[in-house]
């Protein structure tokens, strides 16, 4: 997925996230996996509210997955993974990682390098970080640390 016209991009508030969230959707398909790199507050939820927003679903009613890893909206179209939880990467067999992520359903994956090897090779790889007070930058890169 080429996002060199979009990214790097730079936000100067949440609600500036959600519309960088909402721009990204519109280049998603059916089966895509967003893995979100990213420190604790650094726009990972804004970002996927976005997302949401923009394949036409509620992102308000995401929110982070922390306790539950997974969260399904518009009845499986978003998959919503969080997976700072997992002690080991064969944790992810448990939950059944492979399986969902073998759908239609779009998958937006936070602390991805939990699990790395179990996302599919298509895996398009996002770097949230803090600029200062509310901003932040979204850079796509490789799946390497």
């Amino acid at each position: 997925m080429d996002l060199s016209d979009l990214l790097p991009a730079d936000t100067a508030s949440a609600d500036a996230t959600r519309a960088l969230g909402r721009r990204l959707a519109a280049r998603l398909n059916p089966g895509d996996v967003l893995a979100m790199r990213g420190d604790l507050g650094a726009g990972k939820t804004p970002l996927a509210q976005g997302i949401a927003d923009g394949l036409g679903l509620d992102g308000a009613s995401v929110t982070s997955p922390t306790f539950a890893l997974v969260q399904e909206h518009g009845d499986g179209a978003l998959l919503h993974l969080d997976l700072y939880r997992l002690d080991t990467p064969d944790e992810a067999a448990t939950l059944g990682l492979d399986e969902l992520l073998d759908g239609d359903a779009i998958a937006l994956v936070e602390w991805p390098d939990r699990a790395a090897t179990w996302l599919p090779a298509h895996t398009v790889w996002l770097r949230l970080s803090h600029l200062g007070g509310d901003g932040r930058r979204v850079e796509h890169v490789t799946a390497d640390p």
